[in-house]
């Protein structure tokens, strides 16, 4: 159950969310005082955005997944935040710079669960393997709306806010990844035929299976679990590429494909 302050900084979030606006002059007042209000905030929203024409949850998304990120924003774990099917685009596909605020993209070992993970006990990230479907090279689009100023909004109004999380696209599905050492794979995110950005499966947690496992154990502390069919994000190798107008972008990950997207 939200607070009365829970609940109105839900519904200012909401309102910014549905206008294309970001949350830069987010009332103090309105900020969530602690982790925990903050995931109760973004639960509160997924279905109030849901029911906005944002569709249903498809998955989530794993963030900050690399210890130079966390000590930047002075934390010891991730963060999560569940997507929406409004969020999925096709590889490919032209953006509008116009409709993010700044839009970044991150190389990603994506995974489909082919059963159900979490809600009751640890889990280990053998457990999580056992638990994937499928992988995929992807993309996550993440919009930095924050005006650059993570430590001044605090890591709880960026939780509430779906941690970053504004699209993703999946490239070919990869079925038989029990072969590949996805803790090695390089990954690459390359803007008109340049190198930007490159990193490591292991650079994710030490190894994107454990991000999975993460997620697991954090669901099931907030009393819900990952379902069957659900798309995880398990975290950026290792830093987003900030794009502008007029990229051509392509992420590659060794031995699991590529993705690409034009951004007009």
């Amino acid at each position: 159950m939200l607070s009365d302050a829970e609940k109105s900084c839900a519904e200012w979030i909401a309102g910014r969310r549905l206008s294309g606006a970001s949350l830069v002059g987010m009332p103090a007042t309105h900020r969530p005082a602690s982790e925990a209000a903050a995931y109760r905030i973004q639960d509160f929203l997924r279905t109030r955005l849901g029911e906005a024409g944002y569709g249903p949850v498809v998955g989530w998304k794993i963030g900050v997944t690399t210890p130079q990120m966390r000590a930047h924003l002075g934390l010891e774990a991730p963060i999560a935040g569940v997507m929406h099917a409004r969020g999925r685009r096709e590889p490919g596909v032209t953006l509008r710079a116009t409709d993010f605020c700044r839009l970044g993209i991150e190389c990603e070992v994506a995974m489909v669960l082919g059963a159900a993970l979490g809600g009751a006990g640890t889990v280990s990230a053998e457990d999580a393997a056992r638990a994937v479907a499928a992988v995929h090279p992807a993309i996550e689009l993440v919009d930095d709306r924050y005006g650059g100023d993570y430590l001044g909004i605090g890591v709880p109004a960026i939780i509430a806010d779906f941690a970053f999380h504004a699209g993703f696209i999946l490239g070919p599905t990869v079925e038989d990844w029990r072969r590949i050492d996805l803790g090695a794979v390089k990954g690459v995110t390359r803007a008109n035929g340049v190198v930007r950005c490159e990193g490591f499966g292991r650079d994710v947690q030490g190894h994107p299976m454990m991000s999975l496992a993460w997620l697991a154990n954090r669901v099931t502390a907030l009393g819900q679990r990952l379902e069957p069919g659900q798309i995880v994000m398990t975290g950026s190798l290792p830093v987003p590429y900030w794009a502008a107008a007029g990229d051509a972008i392509e992420i590659e990950i060794e031995k699991l494909g590529r993705v690409s997207l034009n951004l007009a």
